[in-house]
């Protein structure tokens, strides 16, 4: 009789005869499929780990050009600015020198009696 009880008394039961011995196996097979599950899904995880690296390098260097041709694209712009901004101040400097000439010429004029330029009003009427 003890013999049996001992038979029945298994590694996984702990020495208590009123735990049927089928729960401590369905117990133990679950904890083996969640095993083998999490063992898969690792594997998953680790097949995927290369690819998802090799893709963020691929992206990563996409960038990288990218942000290489809009250093360039700023750069020429920048140029661009400087040379229209040199040309601006010529041709302010040459609109200038064209009035002094331009009103040089009408005061001669209007000396030599050739233009008769109405003198404006300082009151508000026109």
């Amino acid at each position: 009789m003890e013999v049996e009880e001992e038979e029945r008394r298994s590694p996984h039961n702990r020495g208590d005869p009123c735990v049927p011995e089928s729960f401590f196996d369905r117990v133990t097979q679950g904890l083996r499929g969640d095993l083998e599950h999490e063992r898969d899904r690792r594997l998953q995880l680790a097949d995927t780990v290369p690819r998802h690296r090799a893709e963020f390098a691929f992206a990563q260097l996409e960038n990288e050009r990218a942000l290489k041709s809009l250093r360039d694209e700023l750069r020429v712009a920048r140029g661009d600015v400087g040379r229209s901004r040199a040309e601006i101040t010529a041709l302010q400097t040459l609109v200038d020198a064209h009035h002094r000439e331009h009103k040089a010429l009408c005061e001669m004029l209007e000396r030599k009696g050739v233009l008769n330029r109405k003198k404006r009003r300082t009151d508000g009427t026109a």
